[in-house]
């Protein structure tokens, strides 16, 4: 019998290219799937964090357009009113979440009103230019109960424009965020009801 028979053959050592994995070759590869697994769990934690900030962002957003829509259902003696807009303020909105947001506030200022080409005869005089101090501001913190500051208002009777703005803030992850939008609402504009 020669030494290239297949019964010899199996009784020798095997080829280098043809042993099996040792143990540390299988103990990089388990530290590396361990650090690979480990670094999809904190992408995964980071993504879940970020998708409720974004989901809180929203909420204020519809929140903001939901009370500048209720502000222009208004008449113009409500709109211009602390008490009724303090009144608006208890009203919930669809997106209205107390758990989301922390603080709102509509503040009412005045706005210059536009000159228009033509000019009307008589001819009216151009309005102020608007100020960065609101008339008053209603605010209202979680579910307590909105106050006006001031207290009472200087009077607003001669405006024929006003600016409102409305502010919804939220606390997520411990930073305060908030959502700021303004319109103008023309006493010509509103509801004569």
């Amino acid at each position: 019998m020669s030494d290239f028979s297949p019964l010899k053959r199996s009784e020798k050592m095997p080829a280098q290219h043809e042993r099996g994995t040792t143990l540390v070759e299988i103990a990089i590869a388990g530290a590396l799937a361990v650090l690979g697994f480990t670094g999809l769990y904190a992408l995964y934690g980071t993504t879940v964090k970020e998708a409720k900030v974004g989901d809180a962002a929203a909420i204020a957003q519809q929140n903001s357009i939901a009370r500048i829509d209720q502000m222009r259902d208004l008449t113009w003696n409500n709109t211009t009113s602390p008490s009724s807009i303090a009144a608006l303020l208890t009203t919930p909105t669809s997106s209205d979440n107390a758990s989301t947001i922390s603080k709102e506030v509509i503040s009412i200022y005045p706005a210059a009103v536009p000159q228009t080409l033509p000019l009307p005869a008589p001819t009216p005089t151009p309005s102020p230019t608007p100020g960065s101090t609101p008339f008053f501001s209603v605010t209202k913190i979680g579910t307590g109960t909105p106050a006006s500051s001031p207290s009472a208002p200087g009077s607003i009777l001669g405006e024929r424009l006003i600016r409102v703005e409305v502010t919804t803030e939220w606390v997520a992850s411990t930073t305060t965020h908030q959502r700021q939008m303004s319109t103008l609402i023309s006493k010509s504009g509103t509801k004569t009801r």
